[in-house]
């Protein structure tokens, strides 16, 4: 990345979050000066005190237009991770809270940014925007071609919402933005919403919990390209330097993995031995997600992810053990 971020001022939106925080990470060792807006919902400010002074914390809710007015100015980029996301469990019953939030996100932080004259924006999308019957691995089709994931609708609409926002303000106020579309990322630093948590980092830690059995929604035969919070941070910095006429770019691959043997590799790891039941009565979502690479090698080149699956479970396990005061790898 050479020094495209060096010296520059940079906000990440949702930077105590996860991603954002693995986001916050890169830009510092890249030297960019680093200013994050949260309001602590699903992440946590502790998640950057190994930063130190580094990384500035602005506690607010975007879903506040004056908030997002106020502080999202004089900046040279604005990442915007800031957003309402849960686990399957949760999105399946409040699609109406999911849409009204991630809609009213994505359009007070663009309208800011328009406002205040910043004109290099990275909106972060989702998988979620494609439909059931997508084909697999999945390109970049087109934001209203069907129905969105039908387990994540009230999601998947507001994500295609803030793509057309996007879109919009780049044809009609020069901004220039980027668009990219993750496919199911994870890693430490969750903060765990129990039975409303995304597939890894619940399935970590009913195993290191010591469920017993260990019921896991769906067939297990259902799969999931994932990739790991540093990869997606990186890329996103990648997608940012290299895209800027709105145009969605996947961030994933096509090496999705089946949930039965993502849930053998995660007990492995944790050294556990529970009775394994598949709870078909639940939903599964889509019965395979993976994305079609090809968009993202010509945007950001032949990127090797850093952290394989087996590494990735490694560190959610460390950070399930570094918040219950036990041992780490």
């Amino acid at each position: 990345m050479n020094d495209y971020f060096k010296k520059r001022k940079v906000l990440v939106t949702g930077g105590c979050g996860f991603i954002g925080s693995y986001l916050c990470e890169e830009l510092v060792l890249h030297d960019a000066i680093v200013d994050v807006i949260d309001n602590f919902s699903s992440g946590s400010p502790g998640n950057l005190d190994f930063l130190g002074n580094k990384v500035k914390i602005i506690e607010g809710d975007l879903r506040d237009v004056n908030i997002a007015v106020k502080y999202i100015k004089n900046y040279d980029y604005v990442f915007n991770l800031a957003g309402v996301a849960y686990g399957v469990a949760f999105s399946n019953l409040h699609n109406a809270e999911m849409l009204y939030s991630n809609t009213t996100i994505q359009f007070h932080v663009l309208e800011a940014c328009r406002l205040n004259n910043i004109t290099r924006v990275l909106m972060v999308s989702s998988s979620c925007v494609y439909p059931d019957d997508a084909p697999i691995p999945t390109p970049e089709l087109p934001v209203f071609t069907g129905f969105p994931e039908s387990v994540n609708a009230g999601y998947g609409w507001a994500k295609r919402i803030g793509e057309l926002a996007a879109t919009y303000y780049h044809d009609n106020h020069g901004m220039e933005i980027a668009v990219c579309r993750p496919f199911n990322p994870y890693g430490g630093r969750y903060l765990w919403h129990g039975m409303n948590s995304h597939v890894i980092p619940m399935l970590t830690k009913k195993v290191l919990d010591g469920d017993n059995p260990l019921v896991v929604w769906g067939s297990g035969e259902q799969s999931r390209n994932f990739i790991h919070a540093k990869d997606a941070a990186r890329l996103m910095m990648l997608i940012m330097m290299n895209s800027k006429d709105a145009v969605p770019v996947n961030i994933g691959f096509d090496n999705d993995i089946k949930i039965k043997d993502l849930v053998k590799i995660i007990c492995e790891l944790g050294g556990k031995k529970p009775e394994v039941i598949f709870d078909k009565t639940k939903p599964e979502g889509r019965f395979r997600k993976a994305a079609d690479p090809s968009l993202l090698y010509q945007v950001v080149g032949n990127y090797i992810p850093a952290v394989s699956i087996e590494e990735g479970i490694k560190d959610m396990i460390n950070w399930y053990y570094l918040n219950s005061n036990a041992k780490t790898f």
